[in-house]
């Protein structure tokens, strides 16, 4: 009962004419059962992640959509279930199976579904929720027959012959793989993949692995740029364009002669991302023709909502705080001019100043396993200029120290170098690590089920951008971003990839806090306009107000 309902019922009780009310009938909230998640894998979530006791709004929609059949397009905020949502309802699904035995194929068994990935990171996290689920009692069952799951990813110390033979002696239920690495195996053996067979085709971070080009209006100055941008995409089209093309080659070829038949021998196809712009959604229907336009669920959630194990309803966003720190060449760091001020966490605790922080601080590397194994390599690293401000990483560590209770995360640009990154963090006496979730201390121990003991010390996990869409860290607390992501220009782009990397924290109703770096003035002059200026911008697009790092002035 809300606050209101309590008092307005207290009042009628306090008077003696009166009576009282009768209690409001309490709605039980959706269980995964409700909504077609078998009993064996429901049980197994409430032994492994316990956290997650009901579905969340989004999940209640797209879950029983998959489980229909019918294609999917679903957009909703990072953090709202919608990768694990997926996995839930493709293990759901019955196992595949050939109708008749192939020589080709030593198990008779087929492979259900396909899940297509940006990045090899999630390709092994969803292999990773793979594994701790179906190891519970009562969920692995001759219902899968053989392996559940399995990834594809590029990686040079497996054969590709390697790679068929184990696809064609146990194909897994779901195969989870990178674009280009599906490409490379069909390429060599369209057979191993067994694309006819499957029942499901889903596309994780869809924006991101079908490239488009944003629309612009014919006659503009810049649409003749447009034209050619669009035509280079066409020539060259991404691996995850081509598999679909080549998954719906009928579905395309027969869209020009009227509706398509809702009984065609094609996989259903799940479209999924935080982020979906509108040149986007235009493609996939007039360009991509990969959807069926009779069998389509769209589903685009704007309730940030998630039910846990209280049963009360929390923010998916949790309490996130954005915040600028912006460096001078002095080494000066200063918060943003216009944000606001929050009391400090605890304000009975001493100062903590970055002097206290490095002073005894060694600057000597902890662990090799974070350099390249080549003495020749470490050296030229040692001794090769920094790609970075040294304003930016010193602010960044001196934060990191003052802030992070236990795992934070380092986003760079696509290009950077993480290990030499993870090498000048490590000269400040930051226990920097570069993510890579095929390690357990480098990642792995931090998916959904957290990992830092108590004795470890305080982790910051340094990744690209191109390779954390999409994870699921839950136990960070704190992300850094040097520069203007996707900069130096503010545009849709830039926007998405603030989005994407802020959404790595406030996951599962938990709070978090993005830090983002910039140089007092930027250096190319894009517009005459610094990196302050476009900070601010972008907060007014994403709706936020940014708040004072409490332990700068």
């Amino acid at each position: 009962m809300s606050r209101s309902a309590e008092a307005h019922a207290d009042a009628l009780s306090s008077t003696p004419e009166s009576t009282p009310e009768p209690d409001p009938v309490k709605k039980e909230p959706v269980t995964f059962k409700d909504i077609g998640i078998r009993r064996s894998i429901y049980r197994a979530l409430d032994v492994v992640f316990p956290a997650i006791k009901h579905p969340t709004e989004t999940q209640q929609q797209f879950i029983p959509a998959i489980l229909s059949g019918k294609d999917v397009l679903l957009k909703d905020s990072t953090g709202s279930g919608k990768s694990f949502g997926i996995l839930l309802a493709l293990l759901n699904k019955p196992r595949s199976e050939f109708p008749g035995l192939q020589s080709t194929i030593t198990n008779p068994s087929s492979i259900t579904s396909l899940l297509v990935v940006p990045h090899r990171d999630l390709a092994y996290q969803f292999v990773h929720w793979v594994e701790q689920l179906t190891a519970t009692p009562g969920v692995t069952s001759p219902r899968y027959g053989g392996v559940v799951a399995k990834a594809i990813v590029r990686d040079k110390q497996i054969e590709m012959a390697t790679r068929i033979s184990s696809l064609r002696s146990d194909p897994p239920h779901i195969l989870i793989g990178t674009p280009q690495a599906l490409l490379d195996v069909h390429n060599e053996d369209p057979a191993a993949l067994q694309l006819s067979n499957l029942s499901t085709v889903v596309v994780d971070e869809v924006d991101y692995l079908i490239e488009t080009v944003p629309l612009k209006s014919g006659g503009k100055s810049f649409y003749k740029a447009f034209l050619k941008a669009k035509k280079k995409i066409d020539r060259h089209p991404s691996p995850t364009r081509q598999l679909l093309d080549i998954i719906y080659a009928s579905r395309k070829n027969r869209a020009e002669q009227g509706p398509t038949s809702t009984h065609e021998n094609l996989p259903q196809l799940v479209m999924s991302s935080a982020t979906l712009r509108k040149h986007l959604d235009l493609f996939l229907f007039k360009e991509g023709r990969w959807l069926r336009r009779d069998q389509l669920v769209k589903i685009k959630c704007s309730d940030k909502q998630r039910i846990y194990d209280t049963g009360a309803i929390s923010s998916i966003s949790g309490d996130i705080l954005h915040s600028v720190l912006i460096v001078a060449g002095n080494g000066d760091i200063k918060n943003m001019s216009d944000a606001t001020s929050l009391p400090l966490i605890s304000p009975g605790d001493e100062p903590v100043t970055p002097e206290a922080i490095f002073d005894d601080q060694s600057p000597a590397i902890e662990s090799q396993s974070e350099m390249p194994r080549n003495s020749l390599a470490i050296t030229e690293l040692v001794d090769s200029p920094s790609p970075f401000n040294p304003d930016t990483v010193e602010a960044i560590a001196t934060a990191f120290a003052l802030d992070v209770p236990s795992i934070a995360l380092l986003v760079l640009p696509a290009s950077s170098p993480v290990h030499r990154a993870v090498y000048e963090l490590k000269q400040l006496g930051v226990n920097a690590k570069a993510l890579d979730l095929t390690v357990s201390d480098k990642g792995r121990l931090h998916l959904l089920t957290g990992g830092k003991t108590a004795e470890e010390a305080p982790t910051l996990l340094v990744a690209t951008l191109a390779s954390i869409r999409g994870l699921d860290l839950p136990s960070l607390t704190h992300v850094f971003i040097p520069g203007i992501p996707e900069g130096p220009k503010v545009n849709g782009q830039t926007i998405d990839a603030y989005l994407h990397i802020a959404g790595r924290v406030g996951r599962f109703g938990k709070g978090g806090r993005v830090i983002t770096v910039v140089e007092a003035r930027d250096p190319g002059g894009s517009h005459g306009v610094d990196d302050e200026a476009k900070m601010r911008r972008i907060f007014r697009e994403i709706k936020v107000k940014p708040v004072r790092f409490e332990h700068f002035d």
